[in-house]
């Protein structure tokens, strides 16, 4: 299943194809006010580090999640 980050708007091409486990990690971040730690991500959704830390990467890639001092952020529907 291929789903878009927050529900944000794209143009048709332009959208980022997510898969549930991706959705998921990017609307944790993106659905709260303060940066999210990569251990809070781990605890969330109960996924292996080295998967969190792949989708965290691909989220960055593209520019939907930024990494801060502070954990990640992303500014999804804000």
């Amino acid at each position: 299943m291929a789903l878009t980050c927050c529900g944000a708007e794209c143009v048709q091409d332009d959208c980022v194809q997510l898969t549930e486990r991706e959705s998921s990690v990017c609307n944790l971040i993106c659905s709260s006010t303060a940066p999210v730690t990569f251990g809070r991500l781990k605890e969330a959704t109960s996924l292996h580090q080295e998967v969190v830390s792949r989708i965290v990467r691909r989220l960055i890639l593209h520019g939907l999640v930024t990494k801060t001092d502070h954990g990640y952020s992303g500014e999804c529907g804000r």
